[in-house]
């Protein structure tokens, strides 16, 4: 799916920026505050996915995302959470890169929204427990999922004798033509 795909792809992108350092990036989840964080740790969280859907099976999305950097408490780091500006820089690099191994994401659409300082007053852990930068971004991404159709001139034959002769008439990539081809056919499966 195109939404693992994209977030595999940037995961990769941020941590090939911050390949020496002991920077872990993952999908956002809560359960990372029941743990001690001794590192910074970016979390990628997909905001708000708006999906347009064509009868030709083309799927675009409008995608808002976060980049959350957790800065931990009790090491040399906590007093010095001016680190975050840096990192976040390196982020936006590594986000914002407009080249793409992914033919589905359109790069030349990423964008950065806003950056804010974290406010957790309605999350379960402890308020001043950590500090989080929140980096929110948009982009769109399009995926094609175009089916091949054949259609089959069955020159007179019937579906029995088209099935006996190994076509699939039920798999809905196979349309049948009514009409006959001009000039002789040769149908068997022997040579």
């Amino acid at each position: 799916m195109i939404l693992k795909q994209f977030y595999t792809e940037k995961k990769n992108t941020i941590q090939t920026e911050f390949n020496s350092e002991a920077l872990t990036v993952h999908l956002y989840s809560d359960s990372i505050f029941k743990t001690i964080i001794e590192n910074p740790i970016i979390m990628f969280k997909y905001d708000n996915i708006s999906w347009e859907t064509s009868s030709e099976k083309n799927y675009k999305a409008d995608v808002s995302f976060c980049i959350y950097v957790v800065m931990p408490i009790g090491t040399m780091l906590s007093s010095n959470y001016e680190e975050v500006f840096d990192i976040a820089q390196r982020i936006d690099k590594s986000i914002l890169l407009a080249n793409s191994s992914n033919a589905f994401i359109d790069t030349n659409s990423t964008f950065k929204v806003k950056e804010k300082q974290y406010n957790n007053e309605y999350d379960y852990w402890n308020k001043n427990d950590y500090f989080i930068w929140e980096i929110t971004y948009k982009t769109t991404l399009i995926e094609n999922t175009l089916k091949k159709k054949y259609i089959l001139f069955n020159n007179g034959l019937s579906n029995e004798e088209l099935e006996e002769l190994g076509y699939n008439l039920t798999s809905g990539i196979i349309g049948i033509n009514p009409n006959q081809v001009e000039g002789n056919v040769d149908l068997s499966t022997n040579p």
